[in-house]
């Protein structure tokens, strides 16, 4: 910013005015009435330069964000003093002067001079960047008024980016982000990786995507990234209004947006595609074509299954493939020594493997579990049983032994009548089924099994069992080809970083759905 000196240039004006209206009253009522004209219209072409926009300024509190306006005087950004003091507590005491200011905060007081950038602090003196305004009556004072002399009054700690809106008080820790575009076979493919958990909802707004992220404060490392890319053009932060957001903008019309949270909260992912030529936009409805869902709807006390349509040619609709993330809610599943919860780590790969199916468009996806939830299996199966899925897929993490990254691929065995304890004239299996249809698609599971355990051996640096038949509860009652994916090694005595590691992910979310697609093309 640059540093201006003040000074009072009416002196010598005034008492020219003064031997005027002594000499020559009626010639001065006239100038007055010749002159008015053009001071209002040399004011309205000047004033501009002195106000060019009046935008928000977000105070970031532990429990509360309130705005301000923030106004430009003369290039600089100046907020409302009295305003922002309200805003920490109530003024015990105000005294204005000609042109001076004394403000008693509590027992501290505040003095300032108009058009001076001395402010005085009880005995203290601090300088700001900028002089003191008044506009309009108010008495503004220069943004770095937040930092140099707001926590001498308030006693409260500040966070402040020089040339941002926005300012972070007291404990208030804000989260921040990383952004990354990598190209995918027809289209694009963000990733924002969060420095903490945030919720996201999204909206298309005037041909642009938005991306709320909820009630956390955001502080971005940069406000906006620009892109050479066919799909995307740029990523832009936003919160003037109080409610952060990102906005994408894509490169052209017509593309299709697959956003969804991974990793907790941590992880944004959006595919930007583009559609084939004469994309029929609606999905099917119930009832058309055998792998349609049923129009009967979910069992009573059954979530609500997230079912998601990718742009498609005419035609007969896509068949469906169902991803089942293990546990969720209260059942957290393995915990590794860093704090990596099973069911947050399974969450993450379903969302990268969805992403990775979306972008083919060859299929409809269907989610068991989204979110803080538990579905039972009777839940889980039930929903994928009725959208008559061409495979079935529910990923697990845990103990596959010291290596690590570590995949095995199960199919559904039968487990042996086991005796529990008890006594009685019939041994009481510890194992009771409730309607095994699996059995009846075990060799189409296994071609499956054999499929995805062909592409993770591709990924680098993972020992990759071949595949074996488990009394995996979650397949059980599935009627159509299923398998259990599971990676480890997710332990209490050791630290999930080679299965939390993006390469790993998407390689694995690649894999998978690779064979998803070799697996679909030989039951075609």
């Amino acid at each position: 910013m640059t540093k201006r000196n003040g000074g009072d240039d009416s002196v010598e004006s005034d008492v020219e005015l003064t031997a005027l209206k002594r000499s020559r009253p009626w010639l001065l009522s006239r100038a007055r009435i010749l002159i008015l004209p053009g001071v209002l219209g040399l004011t309205l072409l000047l004033w501009p330069a002195r106000a060019l926009r009046s935008d928000n300024f977000v105070f970031y509190f532990s429990n509360a964000k309130q705005l301000l306006p923030l106004e430009a005087i003369q290039g600089s950004k100046y907020l409302p003093l009295l305003q922002v003091l309200n805003l920490f507590g109530k003024l015990s005491g105000l005294q204005e002067k000609r042109k001076t200011l004394k403000v008693w905060f509590g027992k501290t007081q505040l003095e300032l001079r108009q058009d001076e950038r001395k402010v005085g602090v009880d005995k203290l003196s601090f300088e700001l960047t900028d002089p003191v305004r008044v506009s309009n009556g108010q008495w503004m004072v220069p943004v770095d008024f937040l930092t140099a002399v707001l926590p001498r009054l308030t006693h409260q700690t500040v966070e402040y980016q020089v040339g941002t809106n926005r300012i972070f008080v007291g404990d208030v820790k804000p989260c921040s982000f990383t952004v990354r575009l990598d190209q995918v076979g027809n289209g694009a493919r963000l990733t924002v990786q969060f420095t903490d958990k945030v919720a996201v909802k999204t909206a298309s707004v005037n041909g642009k995507w938005v991306m709320f992220l909820g009630d956390r404060a955001v502080e971005p490392i940069e406000p906006a990234y620009h892109f050479s890319n066919g799909y995307v053009t740029d990523l832009r932060f936003d919160d003037q209004d109080g409610v952060p957001k990102l906005i994408l903008t894509p490169a052209a019309g017509g593309l299709n947006f697959y956003p969804v949270l991974a990793e907790g909260g941590k992880v944004l992912l959006a595919d930007v595609l583009k559609p084939p030529p004469e994309v029929a936009q609606q999905p099917a409805l119930p009832g058309q074509g055998a792998n349609a869902p049923s129009s009967a709807g979910p069992a009573p006390g059954a979530p609500a299954s997230t079912e998601e349509t990718p742009a498609a040619p005419p035609g007969p609709p896509l068949p469906v493939i169902v991803l089942d993330a293990g546990h969720g809610g209260n059942d957290t599943g393995a915990r590794s020594r860093d704090g990596v919860l099973e069911k947050d780590l399974v969450a993450q790969l379903v969302a990268r493997v969805r992403l990775a199916l979306l972008s083919t468009q060859q299929f409809r996806i269907l989610l068991t579990r989204t979110g803080e939830v538990n579905p039972s299996f009777e839940e889980r199966t039930t929903a994928a049983n009725q959208a008559r899925p061409i495979a079935f897929l529910t990923f697990h993490a845990g103990d596959l032994g010291p290596a690590s990254p570590h995949i095995a691929v199960y199919t559904y065995k039968s487990p042996s009548p086991l005796v529990s304890g008890e006594t009685g004239d019939e041994p009481r299996p510890l194992f009771i089924p409730w309607v095994e249809v699996q059995q009846a698609r075990l060799e189409e599971s296994r071609q499956l099994a054999l499929a995805l355990r062909g592409e993770f051996a591709h990924v680098p640096g993972a020992t990759v069992d071949e595949p074996q038949a488990a009394p995996v509860r979650a397949l059980r009652s599935v009627n159509a080809p299923a398998v259990a994916i599971e990676i480890g090694r997710l332990v209490p005595d050791t630290e999930a970083a080679p299965l939390t590691s993006l390469d790993f992910l998407q390689r694995v979310s690649a894999a998978t759905a690779q064979a998803i697609i070799s697996f679909a093309r030989k039951g075609a």
